[in-house]
């Protein structure tokens, strides 16, 4: 009788489910070669997932500031060292798992600027109660300009021939952070060029150079030939492979 209710018992053990543990994901948004992504850009979408099944296990947005300029980007980076502060943009995942798991997370924005929007993500086991929060966290890094055309406004009619059409685009990291003439993003080492073509034809080239205002970009083109004008302006950094683009257009008629 007495080895009857030990087994019993050594069945209901064996059988009975693990709890769940409650985890902390800190998950951070870093923008390549530059600062974190936060509120100021209203932030990275950020979804958590069980990497082997597709579950949705949390989705939440990044907020909080770039970060500290001098740590980020002008210091060298100890082993093991931090470079977010307790103000960095962040978003704090709360998962309740009873097992390893495989977790993907997926970030994506920033949401300030739809044309910019870049994904990257990352996969890792977490464990029941083994937070991941020590350092910087879970840290994903997007690459990206993101590049505003200001004009000319989508679809303008030009009812004047004679009219040189000046195209301007603001061109920051997705961070947020400028570009200018020798400055921490040093825009003489970035490519930003206005892509213009008529009717369908070839696409011209036409480097904008920098107009003295933060992060702004222009060009004049001739607009003399009746059609519809597409307007593509890109961003490159020859020296990393950061890329972005926007597009616009106008109709002489």
């Amino acid at each position: 009788m007495k080895n009857a209710i030990l087994g019993a018992l050594a069945l209901g053990f064996v059988c009975s489910p693990l709890a769940a543990e409650e985890t902390l994901l800190e998950i951070r948004a870093l923008t390549q070669d530059a600062k974190f992504i936060g509120s100021s850009m209203s932030g990275m979408n950020v979804i958590v997932e069980d990497a082997d099944t597709g579950e949705i296990l949390d989705t939440g947005v990044t907020t909080g500031t770039t970060g500290n300029t001098d740590v980020i980007i002008r210091q060298p980076r100890a082993r093991y060292g931090q470079i977010s502060d307790d103000n960095s943009a962040v978003y704090v995942s709360t998962l309740d798992i009873a097992e390893p798991r495989r977790i993907r997370v997926t970030v994506s924005g920033p949401n300030a600027q739809a044309q910019a929007k870049a994904e990257a993500s990352s996969t890792r086991w977490v464990l029941p109660g083994k937070h991941v929060d020590a350092g910087d966290g879970w840290m994903i890094e997007v690459p990206g300009f993101a590049v505003d055309i200001l004009a000319p406004g989508a679809h303008r009619y030009v009812e004047d021939k004679s009219e040189m059409m000046t195209i301007t685009a603001n061109v920051v990291m997705i961070c947020g952070c400028p570009t200018s003439p020798g400055g921490t993003w040093d825009s003489d080492k970035i490519e930003v060029t206005a892509h213009v073509r008529r009717d369908g034809g070839e696409y011209e080239e036409l480097s904008m150079p920098y107009t003295g205002k933060p992060s702004t970009y222009s060009v004049q083109v001739p607009s003399k030939e009746l059609g519809i004008y597409e307007v593509l302006v890109t961003a490159f950094d020859p020296r990393n492979g950061n890329s972005g683009v926007d597009r616009s257009s106008f109709v002489v008629r």
